[in-house]
């Protein structure tokens, strides 16, 4: 059973069964394999794809311009995702949508991710090298001392590291969706996606654990599997957030179904 809850700025956001992590990849491959839906979404994520290498290798911005991009375009495939959840082919067109009225927040949100994605990687250098420094100056136990204790540093920065990570990866999943679908401002958008993410954390390891398994799945035809699994992570994303956050239309059809569409 789910239930609907709120959060302290009013935002509704649903609990759900940890097997709904299964739901949402399931209907997922659905929609993807659904008359008129496969070869869309395969050529706006090779695009997709295109695009954020390309900004990526721009000199000295390239990876704060692939954020900003990265956030606009998977806005648009939100869209496509509500479309082909409603049973409708979307237009390759989709794909640019987030450049419309929601491009500011959307940049806004994909940047703010990046900043707290940046000054978590630069903590994790700075302790890193602090850490190296200290096993160094405490090296009078020999190399074996040494060797113990920077395994010791490097792992534990590398645990907390990912630890930071994490928050961070929940607040970005549901967001662009918020900005785009329901023209939430981003900071909003950012909190609400954290909070009916960290509300739902068994589905959600569910969800990442069978991502794992479906992402090596993917990898082994030389990476070509990621051409087809990519748009079931979109479109599974959306499934989440309607079941999570609520939209336009049903996320699951059938008994597991989840919150219902008037949830806005």
């Amino acid at each position: 059973m789910s239930s609907t809850v709120q959060d302290s700025t009013g935002m509704a956001y649903g609990r759900v069964p940890a097997g709904r992590g299964v739901d949402w990849w399931t209907q997922g491959f659905r929609n993807l394999f659904a008359p008129g839906m496969a070869g869309v979404w395969i050529g706006m994520v090779v695009v997709f794809i295109v695009i954020a290498i390309v900004a990526q290798v721009v000199p000295l911005v390239g990876s704060l311009a692939g954020a900003a991009l990265s956030f606009v375009m998977t806005g648009g495939l939100m869209l496509a995702a509500r479309k082909s959840t409603a049973g409708t082919a979307p237009d390759f067109q989709d794909l640019f949508a987030g450049f419309g009225p929601r491009l500011g927040p959307l940049v806004i949100a994909g940047l703010l991710v990046w900043v707290a994605s940046f000054v978590v990687g630069l903590l994790m250098v700075l302790f890193g090298v602090g850490g190296l420094m200290g096993s160094f100056g405490s090296a009078m136990g020999g190399m074996r001392g040494l060797s113990m204790s920077l395994g010791v540093g490097a792992l534990a920065v590398l645990l907390v590291g990912l630890l930071l990570f994490i928050p961070i990866s929940l607040a970005a999943w549901f967001a662009p969706a918020l900005v785009m679908l329901r023209g939430i401002p981003p900071v909003e958008a950012l909190k609400a996606s954290l909070a009916a993410s960290w509300a739902n954390l068994g589905a959600l390891t569910v969800y990442g654990l069978l991502f794992i398994v479906f992402s090596i799945v993917a990898s082994i035809p030389f990476g070509l599997g990621w051409i087809v699994f990519l748009p079931v992570c979109f479109l599974s994303t959306y499934l989440a957030y309607v079941d999570l956050l609520g939209d336009a239309v049903p996320a699951v059809a059938g008994p597991s179904a989840g919150i219902s569409a008037n949830m806005s």
